[in-house]
């Protein structure tokens, strides 16, 4: 796995964190994401930092979302 992904998935997260358009407890929650993905990276498992990212990730979407909207699916 690329150093470049696991760096620009993080750098997307980081984006996330940064825009405060979400609820302070899930920017909390994104906020303890993003450490253990810098953490992994850091390690040398940029793998494991891609899949803490992108989960991270797809909790804010579904959190951007609200409840009751199912989006797409």
């Amino acid at each position: 796995m690329s150093e470049d992904l696991a760096t620009d998935t993080i750098r997307k997260l980081e984006d996330v964190v940064a825009s405060n358009a979400l609820p302070e407890h899930t920017v909390e929650l994104l906020r303890v994401s993003l450490t253990q993905a810098r953490t992994a990276q850091a390690a040398g498992h940029d793998q494991e930092a891609v899949t803490i990212a992108n989960q991270a990730l797809q909790t804010a979407e579904n959190a951007s979302r609200g409840p009751g909207d199912a989006g797409d699916q």
